[in-house]
């Protein structure tokens, strides 16, 4: 092998590392999990049912199925970044807002490497995780005005609305493909996850029924310093020159932050016994003060089958399984003590019971030239929310379709593959109340518009 060409590449790929480090994705498909992890499993429908568990025939396997890196001979770079524009709208009692005009960048680069007839070796840095959305300041005061608030007595009313929340991840991942015989592979390997979370929100007190307006603050936990571990298992069997097949299960994790929580603006009282906006944050159990979360990653189990029915063309039909049932709860501990009576702040603990969800794809390829491949797929995914449990303004999601198409084009060593998705969320109904005191309405007007390019050379 050319020493120099094989350095170039590492060093590409290198590149592209350092740029995810700094350029982590918000943009999230069911939950808070990410649909592209490369273009061309983009093009196939996107996610851990991506149509690329049964395929796994190029360097992102490492993400989609690593037993299939065995399929990849020599040395295979790759790197890429999707860049997600999203929309959703908010229509409660209080008033009509939307988060559109927001893009998210997502990067992801992956490395092959044959060590001899046996094994191979392979590293991905990719986003599984994330979730970023967020609102007009004070967007939900005017339920004061409508008498639609919370009442705290006296006519008094406060509403305490979502202003923004963030959830950064990137994972690098590498791992060992084992070659059995000329059917059977197997693979392991190990994650790790680094991540930021910031959950911003606003309180407002008024008078109830009227424009009166007397106090608001500004509350903010965030952390910078996330981390976690997990290991991922996976089989691929190439049955013929027609058939193949993959199996693959990555464990879930429990991503611990520890951060900072801070209330700017507001009182803590507004004379007498009446609290302002920062007493009322207090009395929740919210001040300056150290604190800590745990965020539940899930476990992912995925199945899939490709069938090559002549040479250009192939199919495929995946079907994933996520236990979101592991994220029982958002709990966010804090070590401060309330500035009003001097007890132990609690911080924020708001039940989830989400329930496991089903994801399937169906995509085809077909190269019409040696240098063309044309691609579609698409995708449909289940809802995670247990229906008594839709009083959540983190995470607006109940389910989705997913349309994708993308080529790939290949010129001597090298591949460049692109691809676009229109991802369309169903509409989530809003309880009022609840621990996160939402307001009657729903979300609304969802989608995702992706576009991806993944870069690639094979030694």
């Amino acid at each position: 092998m050319n020493v120099s060409r094989l350095m170039r590449g590492v060093s590409a790929v290198l590149v592209a590392l350092g740029l995810m480090v700094g350029a982590v994705s918000t943009a999230s498909a069911e939950g808070f999990a990410i649909s592209t992890l490369s273009a061309r499993g983009a093009s196939f429908g996107g996610g851990a049912a991506a149509g690329m568990v049964g395929r796994a025939d190029d360097a992102s396997a490492v993400a989609y199925n690593p037993a299939g890196l065995t399929q990849v001979k020599g040395t295979q770079v790759m790197a890429g970044l999707a860049a997600v524009a999203l929309n959703l709208d908010l229509d409660t009692d209080a008033t009509w807002c939307s988060n559109s005009h927001q893009v998210w960048p997502i990067p992801h680069a992956y490395l092959s490497h044959q060590l001899n007839d046996d094994f191979w070796f392979g590293v991905g840095m990719f986003t599984r995780w994330g979730l970023g959305h967020s609102y007009p300041n004070n967007w939900a005061a005017r339920a004061i005005e409508k008498g639609k608030g919370t009442p705290i007595g006296g006519g008094l009313q406060y509403t305490n609305a979502l202003k923004s929340i963030t959830l950064l991840t990137s994972t690098i991942n590498p791992t060992i493909a084992y070659k059995l015989n000329d059917v059977w592979s197997v693979a392991a390997g190990v994650s790790y996850t680094w991540g930021y979370l910031s959950l911003n929100n606003q309180l407002d007190l008024g008078m109830g029924g009227t424009s009166m307006h007397l106090d608001n603050a500004d509350v903010r936990i965030h952390s910078e310093n996330g981390r976690s571990f997990g290991y991922n298992l996976a089989v691929h069997a190439k049955f013929n020159e027609q058939w193949s097949a993959g199996l693959t299960y990555r464990s879930h994790e429990r991503m611990k932050f520890n951060g900072s929580a801070r209330v700017r603006g507001g009182k803590l009282s507004l004379g007498g016994n009446i609290p302002g906006a920062a007493g009322l944050a207090a009395m929740g159990g919210i001040g300056n003060s150290r604190g800590k979360a745990t965020i539940v990653l899930p476990d992912v189990i995925t199945l899939g089958v490709a069938y090559k029915p002549t040479e250009r063309l192939s199919f495929e039909a995946d079907v994933a399984y996520t236990v979101w049932s592991r994220w029982r709860a958002l709990n966010v501990d804090l070590f401060g003590s309330n500035p009003l009576t001097g007890n132990k702040l609690g911080g924020i603990h708001q039940q989830k019971c989400w329930r496991d969800t089903w994801a399937l794809s169906l995509s085809a390829e077909y190269w019409m030239y040696d240098w063309l491949a044309l691609r579609a797929g698409f995708l449909y995914e289940t809802s995670p929310l247990n229906g008594s449990y839709y009083n959540d303004y983190l995470i607006p999601t109940n389910g989705r379709l997913q349309y994708s198409a993308g080529f790939g084009l290949k010129y001597q060593q090298w591949t460049l593959d692109f691809a676009y998705v229109y991802m369309q969320e169903r509409e989530v109904d809003l309880m009022a109340g609840g621990e996160a005191g939402t307001l009657n309405g729903k979300f609304g007007n969802g989608y995702d518009h992706t576009f991806a390019l993944t870069l690639g050379y094979k030694f």
